[in-house]
């Protein structure tokens, strides 16, 4: 089976080199580069003809969110990970206007950067659940979906970044029925994830 290519840029050589041995120790993935060069950055990529790009949006002076529009606009099949340990509202990012494939927080744990690799490999955006999303739920459109008022409420949790299992305490039931509830907003919205789901209750909204 072919690997999944992954490059990395980051000036962060310590984190950098953590997030190499979590790639390198994954036998679906291969570690193609490390670099914290952004003017070296095409010729990495097209050298090494790689699949997913992990990207550092804050690497002075380059403005990482405009980086990654541009990236897209050359490479097209190109999968890009937006890294940055700033959530959208601190740099002015409207996140469904985020260009890029993933968008990881660097205070997550191992596991959220590995469920956004798997994503990636799936054609599926990921989002963070630590991020923290703030979409006004109206009544119009719970109505026109005829979602309940539970599950209007649910999807406000969702888009405020909360998982099932907060989501559950929260609301006082279980998790299971949480997952039930989530299975059966993405029918009406006929979303596949939870960045899907976001998207697609600004979108009809």
């Amino acid at each position: 089976m072919k690997k999944i290519k992954i490059g990395i840029i980051d000036d962060h050589v310590l984190f950098a080199e953590g997030i190499s041995n979590i790639i390198t120790n994954n036998p679906l993935y291969e570690l193609a580069f490390i670099t914290n060069s952004v003017d070296e950055l095409h010729r990495l990529i097209s050298s090494n003809n790689i699949d997913i790009l992990l990207l550092d949006i804050n690497i002075p002076p380059h403005n990482g969110i405009e980086m990654i529009s541009q990236l897209k606009s050359f490479y097209h099949n190109l999968k890009i990970m937006a890294l940055t340990m700033y959530q959208p509202s601190d740099i002015g990012l409207k996140i469904l206007q985020f260009k890029g494939d993933a968008y990881v927080l660097k205070i997550s744990g191992k596991h959220i950067l590995e469920e956004a690799l798997l994503q990636l490999t799936k054609n599926e955006r990921y989002l963070d659940p630590n991020i923290i999303v703030n979409i006004p739920i109206e009544d119009n459109f719970a109505n026109n979906l005829k979602l309940t008022k539970r599950e209007k409420e649910i999807i406000a949790l969702i888009a405020d970044g909360k998982t099932s299992k907060e989501i559950a305490a929260q609301l006082y039931l279980s998790e299971l029925t949480i997952k039930t509830h989530r299975k059966n907003i993405s029918e009406k919205l006929g979303s596949k994830g939870v960045a899907d789901l976001i998207s697609k209750t600004n979108q009809i909204r």
